[in-house]
């Protein structure tokens, strides 16, 4: 019975439609659905200029009477023609674009006709506006004509050339340098797409179709870079990502506004279903304190909570474990991103606190020895000094250098709670984001750490990257030669949090009794096996719905598994779904935010998809039933299953204290890292992800926790 139960929903995913509409024999990055609002607004804005010209044109009809008055009425009245048809067009292609659903594209197989006759009006429109142009632009050509024609026609003129610029762009937004082999390598005719025939969303591509897929990112990437580096380092980054995104992207045939309303319709069912779960339990739940030295990710019940809100009794021998600490050490990992971030915390009075710190003359002294690769005024210094209270004595080595895989970080002395911080940045620069993005695994070798550890292969070079300069630079050994009965505090946000918590376990045999704060890391950063390892020594902080430590690999193919199951079961059209959202928006309805971690949606699309193996290994098996269907081949059958076998899932580092608003206040639990299983389609899933908010949370979480302290 569950074998046949999965044949129904493979077979329910493979025949969808295409949504991506199909013009001059290849596929775009739009669909068929995507015209009625561009349509609406392009009917609206020449119904105004229409009325305009017929209004001024009637006024002056019969003033006309100079010579040239007749290449002047010729114009006017073929203007005016040309806007009602392109405006009964554009009703058409708004009507047309709005019948039916996201795979339902059979009431839109028309579509494309029109679009064709739209695009021939548009090249009649450019040649009849150069005529327009040059008329209006000639002085010597209307000498007699009212100023309010001339005028009108100036006005035709620009606003013409401005929306054909327009539309020009975004034809060349949509275009997908990839369509061409997508119509082929799925192994369907164009023909069938264009009339509507029944199409699978998945696509199965070959290896040479994957390998143009990739080295087509790969230059996308370049491009988006063509201001950064371009050395070794950063053309594998670029490999790298770019066998990412294929691998995480091309086998759907999804355009970006699918993606959005698949994203809008999974938020409406996690919150529905949390309502409804909240409303069911809401008298009968209760949290079960538990010891928490139970806190392991190995054996964890999925979402398991560890402690009631609240209540912070630290792990045994973990006493730095606290929230009063973790906020604290947070004024570090904030401050090491510099001025962009104080400036973006304080509008109205940053460059104030920071301006007696920063050198005006810098650019002809010479910086101080420990400061490497700050702006001439030394900005970023002055940010750091002032957000961590330290002074320049305080510092050891600060290093802004910021390239792939080489984070900017801070060795600095802090006296309060007698400890050497290693404060290491986060995403801040291009650099940063493909370091971020380089997210295949590496394995992890080093002294204490057990065998088979995986990790992130960009956090990790970046680890490598500040231990290396720890070492040239012998900032610690100093500082420890100053400090003796000090301690070692490893501290960061996002990559520089994922990147903190690898130095920590790099480090540890040199400084066992270290201890590190990861603030927001990525979910995808280590195995299990190395969280497990490194609950003794990093205390990781997430905050409410944050996006960044629930990406991992499983997650984003357990996302794409229910986005794909909510486009495949809607039945409204995909304007309507944004139209409903926008009035959320803007009509004040909130609503209900799911918490992570507890109860599944509902039933999966395929039972067996994204499930773990017994050997640990991520694999997905969406490819087995279209092969049965005859519709792949057995050598894209084989490709397509290897594709879908991902490494090892990776998880949050260490101990997770999670942080929620509730009411007017925030609680925080201690969880498993099962409690980050899903990623959670949030208004707040950014925000919450700012280095600004996590400090603010922990400072009113300190406030309303007072005496819960041991």
């Amino acid at each position: 019975m569950m074998s046949d139960s999965i044949s129904q929903q493979t077979r329910h995913l493979f025949l969808g439609k295409m949504p991506g509409l199909v013009m001059f024999k290849r596929r775009w990055r739009i669909a068929s659905d995507d015209f009625v609002f561009p349509s609406l607004a392009e009917f609206l804005l020449r119904l105004v200029w229409f009325v305009v010209v017929l209004a001024v044109f009637l006024q002056h009809r019969a003033h006309l009477q100079c010579q040239g008055d007749r290449l002047l009425h010729t114009y006017l009245v073929f203007s005016l023609a040309g806007l009602a048809f392109i405006l009964f067009l554009d009703l058409m292609i708004a009507w047309i674009s709005s019948r039916g659903t996201v795979t339902q594209t059979r009431p839109r197989r028309h579509l494309c006709k029109i679009l064709y006759l739209r695009l021939l009006v548009m090249i009649v429109e450019t040649v009849w506006n150069s005529i327009g142009t040059k008329w209006a632009f000639t002085p010597a050509d209307h000498s007699c004509e009212a100023k309010e024609v001339v005028l009108l026609v100036q006005i035709i003129a620009v606003c013409s050339w401005g929306l054909i610029t327009i539309m020009l762009l975004g034809i060349v937004l949509v275009f997908d340098p990839i369509g061409s082999y997508k119509a082929n390598g799925s192994g369907h005719r164009v023909s069938d797409v264009e009339h509507g025939e029944p199409q699978p969303l998945y696509i199965n591509l070959n290896a040479a179709s994957t390998e143009k897929a990739k080295k087509i990112w790969e230059l996308q990437l370049r491009l988006f870079c063509c201001c950064g580096n371009q050395d070794e380092k950063s053309k594998s980054a670029y490999s790298d990502i770019a066998k990412l995104f294929t691998y995480h992207f091309e086998d759907v045939d999804l355009v970006p506004s699918d993606v959005a309303a698949g994203l809008i319709l999974l938020q409406e069912k996690q919150s529905k279903e949390n309502v409804a779960r909240v409303s069911t339990s809401h008298h009968s739940e209760n949290y079960s304190v538990q010891s928490p030295d139970s806190l392991t990710s190995t054996g964890a019940v999925q979402g398991s909570i560890i402690s009631s809100p609240g209540v912070f009794s630290p792990p045994a021998n973990q006493f730095w474990m606290t929230p009063e600490l973790a906020c604290h050490f947070m004024k570090f990992a904030e401050g090491s991103y510099g001025w962009p971030l104080f400036l973006y915390s304080n509008c109205l009075t940053g460059m104030c606190q920071i301006w007696t710190d920063m050198s005006c003359c810098g650019c002809c002294c010479k910086p101080p020895s420990y400061i490497v690769d700050d702006n001439c005024c030394r900005c970023h210094t002055a940010a750091l000094k002032r957000a961590t209270g330290l002074s320049d004595e305080d510092l050891i080595y600060v290093s802004f250098h910021n390239r792939v895989y080489e984070v900017p970080f801070c060795v600095a002395v802090d006296h309060s709670t007698c400890s050497v911080v290693v404060s290491v940045r986060g995403t801040l620069s291009p650099a940063d984001a493909l370091t971020d993005l380089t997210a295949d695994c590496d394995k992890l070798f080093t002294d204490g750490c057990p065998q088979g550890v995986f990790c992130h292969r960009g956090m990790l070079r970046a680890a490598f990257f500040v231990k290396n300069k720890l070492e040239e630079s012998h900032a610690l050994s100093d500082a420890f030669a100053l400090h003796q009965s000090y301690t070692l505090a490893i501290t960061g946000h996002s990559l520089g949090a994922g990147t903190a918590a690898l130095l920590a376990i790099l480090l540890r045999p040199t400084y066992p009794n270290l201890r590190c704060y990861a603030f927001s890391p990525p979910g995808g950063l280590v195995s299990q096996e190395g969280t497990k390892y490194s609950e003794d020594f990093v205390m990781s902080v997430t905050l409410g719905d944050d996006l960044v430590p629930r990406l991992s690999a499983p997650n984003v193919e357990d996302m794409k598994r229910k986005l794909l199951g909510c486009i495949l079961d809607s039945d409204v059209p995909k304007y309507k779904i944004f139209l409903h959202k926008f009035i959320d928006c803007f009509g004040g309805k909130k609503s209900p935010r799911p918490e992570a971690g507890s109860a599944p949606l509902s039933r999966p699309l395929l039972e067996n998809f994204g499930q773990a193996s017994s050997s640990g290994n991520y694999t997905t098996n969406s490819s087995q039933e279209g092969s049965s269907e005859g519709s792949v081949s057995s050598g894209s059958a084989s490709a397509q299953a290897a594709r879908h076998s991902a490494p090892v899932p990776l998880y949050i580092p260490g101990r997770v204290l999670h942080i929620t608003h509730a009411d007017s206040s925030y609680t925080g639990r201690w969880v498993t890292v099962d409690y980050f299983n899903q990623i959670i389609i949030s208004p707040r899933m950014v925000a919450d992800h700012m280095p600004n908010a996590v400090h603010n949370a922990l400072k009113q979480l300190v406030r309303n926790s007072v005496g819960h302290f041991p």
